[in-house]
């Protein structure tokens, strides 16, 4: 006969026994499932809350927030919403109605956006589409794009100090449109994209042929990642900024201070 197999509670996790409830994927004593906040029980079969490891019953979360239970309704589309909604402007919105009011970009209401009113409604704008309202207070000066040298009338990114159209920021090397939310650089005062910056404009290593970010080896004409440089007497790396530790032998090879030459060796 095989050993009956002992059932816990997933509250108190003592033995059940003969008797038990399922909620959540779990068993549990009748009188162990309630709820967190009064310590009432819970019908498992009808509806409660689950959020951060805490049950709350129907009437404790109604004293939270009383609009549970009611229906709810999308202030974007205006109709119901069924099950998962997004909270926005102080509005609960189908996480798919709530997105730009120009670009029609779906909005993360974490992220920053902007609040406008559109026909009387309030609306969000995404940070790419810069409020239009604020364009009255641009001097003449900013109102020309710098890259088409066109009027703006609309929507604008900000950057090295002067206002662009969204599509005319881009990259003066390979001619790619740069988010304003993504890093880049810039040459003779002209935006470049960091693949392009990577490819064009930062030294490459002597060793490994990819662009060097941050510090380097230098000798004479060539530029090196430290990690890529070994001792050619030990063959082990420098340690980056060690540059009291390297020593050059024969003219080329590179070895550490302690690592003694070889009678024949130049140094």
């Amino acid at each position: 006969m095989t050993e009956k197999e002992e059932v816990l509670c997933a509250g108190c996790c003592k033995s059940i026994g003969l008797k038990w409830i399922v909620a959540m994927d779990q068993k549990w004593h009748k009188y162990c499932f309630c709820c967190d906040t009064c310590k009432k029980q819970i019908d498992s079969k009808k509806s409660f809350f689950f959020e951060k490891g805490l049950r709350t019953c129907v009437d404790c979360a109604k004293k939270e927030d009383p609009s549970i239970g009611e229906e709810k309704v999308c202030y974007g589309c205006e109709t119901p919403i069924d099950k998962v909604w997004v909270i926005g402007l102080d509005q609960k919105w189908h996480s798919e109605c709530f997105k730009c009011c120009e670009c029609s970009r779906i909005i993360d209401p974490t992220e920053k956006f902007y609040r406008v009113e559109v026909e009387g409604k309030k609306n969000p704008k995404c940070t790419d589409c810069r409020v239009v309202k604020g364009m009255a207070t641009l001097d003449v000066k900013d109102k020309t794009c710098p890259g088409c040298e066109e009027e703006i009338t609309s929507s604008w990114v900000v950057a090295l100090d002067a206002h662009w159209h969204k599509a005319c920021f881009k990259c003066s090397h390979c001619d790619r449109v740069i988010d304003s939310s993504e890093k880049f650089m810039t040459n003779l005062g002209k935006p470049v994209c960091m693949g392009c910056n990577n490819d064009h404009f930062r030294k490459k290593c002597g060793v490994c042929g990819t662009p060097i970010v941050g510090t380097s080896l230098i000798y004479q004409d060539s530029s090196f990642h430290y990690a890529c440089v070994k001792c050619f007497k030990c063959d082990v790396a420098f340690e980056e900024g060690d540059h009291e530790n390297i020593r050059i032998a024969n003219g080329k090879d590179f070895k550490h201070a302690e690592c003694p030459p070889k009678p024949d060796e130049a140094s």
